[in-house]
């Protein structure tokens, strides 16, 4: 089996050399897999704790007339949330998973207090007429005690920003 020129210049090693090295390669593949794996569930770990107030504060909204919405930001966790910018959007009637529409300009209150609430009045622009029947999504965007700057979006999971 001389068919090579170089065949007898090579050295392709054993059968046991070969095991060795494709085994020591999957050893290094499982152990970086594994890793990656541990890094990922951490970093989710620490997304849920660091989100736990970001999940506290909601909003409810209710609309006025056609051309008004009245936004209840609450804030139920024990510390204050800051910088809270409210953005209402409309959801298509005819098409739900559709792209919202915003309603009017973002409102802003600068602080929260922890336990307590707060109304925003929105006005909407004039091409819209708000209907008792309109979906209305609002878009939270806040910072929580810890400076964490988040966004949520209807009754969603809080995100973070930036």
């Amino acid at each position: 089996m001389n068919w090579l020129p170089y065949h007898d210049l090579v050295d392709w090693g054993s059968v046991p050399d070969w095991f060795g090295a494709v085994g020591s390669i999957a050893s290094v593949l499982v152990v970086y897999l594994g890793l990656r794996r541990e890094i990922r569930a951490r970093r989710r770990d620490e997304l849920r704790v660091r989100a736990t107030q970001a999940r506290l504060v909601s909003s409810v909204t209710e609309v006025r007339g056609n051309s008004v919405l009245r936004v209840t930001v609450a804030n139920e966790s024990d510390a204050p949330v800051l910088d809270v910018t409210v953005l209402p959007r409309l959801v298509p009637p005819d098409d739900p998973d559709g792209t919202p529409t915003e309603l009017g300009a973002a409102k802003q209150v600068r602080r929260i207090r922890g336990g307590e609430s707060s109304d925003l009045f929105v006005t909407v622009t004039a091409e819209h007429r708000l209907r008792a029947a309109d979906t209305v999504l609002v878009e939270l965007t806040f910072t929580d005690h810890d400076g964490n700057r988040w966004r949520r979006i209807g009754s969603g999971q809080p995100e973070p920003v930036g």
